[in-house]
């Protein structure tokens, strides 16, 4: 019998399964980031930047627990995230008390410590054990979903306030749909995400906590300060007023207090006039591409920023990703 191979339109067939076989293999994503992994990311960085931010104002500024308590449901009860809005964050004591929670209010002031899923799992003596023996972790448990009402996986993940002896837990649900990202597309969902949950956090502390503008600024400045993100941490955040004055800076100290309306990056842009406008004009917030200094590398590269009007007060938040 003669071989497949042997003829012309064998070798050709071997050619287009050659072809096919490459051609399946590129399309398949190599280092690329999945959706799962992509809100994996999102949770634990809005909640370990929340968890900063309550940290540095507690530690600096509010020392009773009753307040601190007053201030994490403020905080806290506004913000939803992720793309169905499922994202939310709760607060508790390392003793498993519920301080604040934003879904679900009426469990303020109870113990959870003996809560069990629907699989018997102790899911809050995961998150205490967590939080005492390495102060942060991922837990797996089952709960109820609140953008469809449903009982699903849910991949929870916990973070310390140390100041308080509270923690911070938040998570997403289910199987999130094949999708992929850049690791710059990723970065850049993760940058928005953070920032528009930053948002609606002070929006909601301001609206009922503090009650004049010097707390205000005082306020947005602590919960900032110390506040990183992403793995060379160039990750940060930016504040300002509708004149384009600077409110709150974690990077640049030097430039809080001061009026940025006429600065010009080195291409000629008008960086913080045109950030305003996007803050403004777009309710949800929205991007702008301009050239600043990367702290990380101490050059001024071009950066793609987010940001968005912070919910009761004349004031934008933004944070963004550096190109190069």
């Amino acid at each position: 019998m003669k071989s497949l191979f042997s003829s012309p339109f064998g070798y050709f067939t071997l050619f287009i399964f050659v072809v096919l076989s490459c051609a399946k293999e590129e399309s398949t994503p190599g280092d690329w980031i999945t959706q799962y992994n992509l809100d994996k990311s999102i949770v634990e960085v809005n909640t370990i930047n929340v968890a900063t931010g309550l940290e540095t104002v507690f530690q600096s500024a509010i020392t009773d627990s009753a307040e601190q308590a007053q201030l994490c449901q403020a905080f806290i009860e506004p913000i939803r995230f992720l793309n169905d809005e499922s994202g939310y964050f709760f607060i508790e004591s390392y003793a498993a008390w519920m301080v604040a929670h934003a879904t679900n209010p009426a469990v303020v002031g109870t113990c959870r410590m003996d809560m069990q899923d629907v699989n018997g799992k102790y899911y809050v003596r995961d998150m205490v054990n967590s939080i005492l023996y390495t102060g942060f972790g991922f837990v797996e448990y089952y709960f109820n979903n609140p953008a469809n009402g449903l009982t699903e996986r849910k991949i929870g993940y916990v973070k310390s306030i140390p100041a308080a002896q509270f923690f911070i837990g938040s998570g997403f649900y289910g199987d999130p749909p094949a999708v992929y990202y850049s690791s710059s597309q990723a970065n850049m969902k993760i940058a928005e995400q953070a920032t528009f949950a930053m948002a609606a956090g002070i929006g909601g502390a301001i609206s009922d906590y503090f009650a004049d503008s010097s707390q205000c600024v005082d306020f947005t400045r602590q919960m900032i300060d110390h506040v990183r993100f992403f793995d060379d941490q160039s990750g940060y955040f930016f504040i300002y007023d509708f004149n384009c004055n600077n409110v709150a800076h974690a990077i640049q100290k030097n430039l809080q207090g001061q009026n940025l309306y006429n600065y010009q990056d080195s291409k000629g842009n008008y960086v913080i006039r045109e950030l305003l406008a996007v803050s403004q004009n777009q309710a949800g917030g929205g991007t702008y591409e301009y050239w600043w200094n990367n702290p990380v590398t101490g050059q001024e590269e071009p950066k793609l920023a987010f940001v968005i009007k912070i919910p009761g007060i004349d004031y934008f938040i933004g944070s963004g990703v550096y190109l190069e």
